[in-house]
C-alpha cells in the first residue's frame, strides 16, 4: 500500500501577485455586474414561481406547470451564464470562473427552491383550483 503526501505551498498575497491574477477566484472589482447577474437570476426564479402559481390555479395541472417553470428557470438563468461569459471572457480569467461558479450554485440552488416551494403549496394551489371550478360551476348555473 503506498502512501500519498500532499503538500500544500502557502505564498503570500502580494499587490504584484494581486495584478496577476495569483490570488485565486475573485470578484473584485465588477460590483455592478455581479449585482444584475444575481438579480438576474433571483427574477428568472421570481417569473418561474409566478407562472407555475398562476398556472396551477388556473388548470388544476401540477406536475406540468412545475415541469414547465423549471424549464423556464432553467432556461432564464442560462441566459444570465451566457451574459456573464459575454461580459467576464475578455476582463479576467479569475473573473470568468467565478462568477461561473456562482452563478451555477445560484441555479441550481434556484432550481431546488422553485420545486420545493411549489411542492410545500401543492395543496393550497389546487385547493384554489378547486374553489375557483366550484364558484364558477355554480354561478353559471344560476343565470
Amino acid at each position: 500500500m503506498k502512501t500519498v503526501v500532499l503538500q500544500v505551498v502557502m505564498t503570500p498575497i502580494t499587490s504584484e501577485s494581486k495584478d496577476k491574477g495569483a490570488c485565486g477566484m475573485t470578484l473584485e472589482g465588477s460590483n455592478v455586474a455581479i449585482t444584475v447577474y444575481v438579480l438576474f437570476l433571483f427574477i428568472a426564479l421570481a417569473l418561474s414561481y409566478l407562472y407555475a402559481w398562476k398556472g396551477i390555479e388556473l388548470t388544476g395541472l401540477f406536475g406540468s406547470q412545475v415541469a414547465v417553470a423549471t424549464v423556464m428557470n432553467l432556461f432564464l438563468g442560462a441566459c444570465a451564464i451566457f451574459g456573464w461569459f459575454f461580459y467576464a471572457w475578455g476582463t479576467s480569467e479569475a473573473l470568468f470562473l467565478s462568477g461561473l461558479v456562482l452563478g451555477a450554485i445560484l441555479l441550481v440552488v434556484s432550481e431546488v427552491a422553485l420545486i420545493t416551494t411549489l411542492f410545500v403549496r401543492r395543496d393550497k394551489l389546487l385547493e384554489a383550483y378547486r374553489e375557483r371550478m366550484d364558484n364558477g360551476v355554480s354561478n353559471r348555473g344560476s343565470r
